[in-house]
């Protein structure tokens, strides 16, 4: 009797290894080396680097959108939903308060910023005189009234479309959620044929997403080449000991997150690992947070067997509204600057610090990036402590960070969808659901189809009319 072997094709055995997080770390660490040795690259990679987070972001951003739409559609089966997105709601709000006590401790046990001679404060002046050429910030307002920190009214949409053209990704999901939430209570007849137009976007831009994905090796090694020719070593060096603070607290947090989701599962740490490394890898790996979307929820639902529909509601929300590494970042940053001026804090100003970060977080729904790190000077002029003077360092090294504050967000999410699932599928696997496409065929006739390239075209160039002369506008 000949047993027969079914061996894998060799694509699928190199993706895995070239996708294993040893492989991303090592392609990481590559990219970093050749970003200190040629400096003078920093500009032709940065523009690698944007044009794979444009393509990312035009397949990421509709999924994430469609994801939250989906959501909302299963959520009626859910048996006291609105109980359990109560209680995730609130639970997130102590999460991130939870996250801002352990960047306190982790930072002031290792003593992050303090220690340093002189001769190394007097290079991190330099650096941060060197690179504040490179921002131009506005700490005020251009009207009279100032600038205001938190404009809630900008979150609420007043005109879904608008939003979806020009809108910030807040504005987006919450003009979403509530036209989601408009036609989850329709009758399924009416809503039947919407549905199915937006499943075959849907299952397109998750298959568009995981082929984006799949450069992601040499997506890192761009990324780490663009972060390290922009900082320089120098700055990072400078900078490690708050880096390695707040990488420590991320690990821990991480790790309590994981250890919530094999409590509730009754598993040991492995399984849940494997079910959810791919995303993870994406997550640490790409500054995009909304790639590793997808992932999260294939291996939530699919693997770990949590309702889809909590799963394809909160995932997408998660890096948006949770900003729990947002709140460690600012905790940790205070504890560093304290300890570079050499000043104790007392235990009613560690307590102030955990509390304004906590507000700083949620201030920073809807900005991401460098400007986020702004904030932190509202929670460091409160206690005292200037950070003007190293602000542009820590732009420079932020984007070491945008990796650990994602994959926070999305593990503090998945735990707390853990915790209010209590009956939904726990303990028993559900599978994925099975879509069958229905297929559209379009005949034309010769005419016909000259007559809809005609049309094309001057569509195209209508758009590019309208381009040149926007552009004009601007200009003149």
């Amino acid at each position: 009797m000949v047993r027969q072997t079914i061996v894998k094709p060799a694509m699928v055995q190199l993706r895995e290894v070239f996708h294993h997080p040893a492989a991303l770390l090592g392609a990481m660490l590559l990219g970093g080396w050749v970003g200190t040795l040629f400096p003078r690259s920093a500009p032709l990679l940065a523009a690698v680097s944007t044009l794979y987070l444009s393509l990312i972001h035009m397949a990421a951003f509709p999924f994430v959108i469609l994801a939250v739409y989906f959501g909302l559609q299963r959520l009626p089966q859910v048996p006291g939903v609105g109980k359990r997105l109560v209680q995730m709601a609130l639970l997130s709000l102590l999460a991130m308060l939870l996250c801002a006590v352990v960047g306190v401790v982790v930072a002031s046990v290792t003593s992050a910023g303090g220690g340093m001679t002189a001769e190394q404060n007097a290079v991190l002046g330099r650096l941060a005189l060197r690179s504040e050429s490179q921002f131009m910030m506005a700490m005020r307002g251009s009207g009279d009234g100032g600038s205001v920190l938190w404009n809630v009214g900008a979150l609420v949409p007043d005109n879904l479309f608008a939003v979806l053209a020009y809108g910030s990704l807040p504005s987006v999901l919450i003009g979403v959620l509530c036209f989601g939430a408009a036609v989850a209570v329709q009758p399924g007849e009416a809503s039947a044929s919407l549905n199915a137009i937006f499943e075959g976007v849907y299952r397109a831009l998750e298959s568009l997403v995981q082929r984006f994905n799949t450069m992601l090796p040499v997506a890192s090694f761009v990324l780490a080449a663009a972060a390290t020719a922009t900082a320089g070593v120098e700055a990072i060096v400078l900078l490690g000991s708050f880096l390695l603070a707040f990488f420590v607290s991320v690990l821990a947090v991480s790790a309590a997150a994981i250890g919530i989701i094999c409590w509730r599962l009754k598993k040991s740490p492995w399984p849940v690992l494997l079910a959810l490394r791919d995303p993870i890898t994406v997550c640490l790996f790409s500054p995009v947070a909304v790639a590793a979307v997808p992932g999260f929820i294939q291996g939530m639902s699919a693997r770990l067997g949590f309702s889809r529909g909590l799963v394809e509601l909160c995932s997408p929300i998660a890096p948006v509204f949770i900003k729990a590494g947002e709140a460690m970042f600012f905790a940790v940053l205070a504890v560093f600057i304290a300890n570079l001026y050499g000043r104790a804090l007392t235990a009613s100003e560690v307590a102030l610090i955990c509390l304004l970060s906590w507000t700083a977080a949620l201030w920073s729904v809807g900005i991401t990036g460098v400007k986020s790190v702004i904030l932190g000077s509202f929670v460091l002029a409160t206690v005292g402590l200037p950070l003007e003077a190293v602000l542009p360092v820590f732009m420079l090294v932020e984007v070491l960070c945008e990796g650990p504050r994602n994959l926070l967000s999305f593990l503090i999410s998945s735990a707390l969808i853990a915790l209010v699932a209590d009956g939904l599928y726990i303990n028993s696997e559900q599978d994925s659901e099975v879509w069958h496409p229905s297929t559209l065929k379009l005949a034309f006739s010769r005419k016909q189809a000259l007559f809809g390239c005609v049309l094309l075209a001057l569509a195209l160039f209508t758009v590019f009319c309208a381009g040149v002369g926007y552009g004009m506008r601007k200009a003149f």
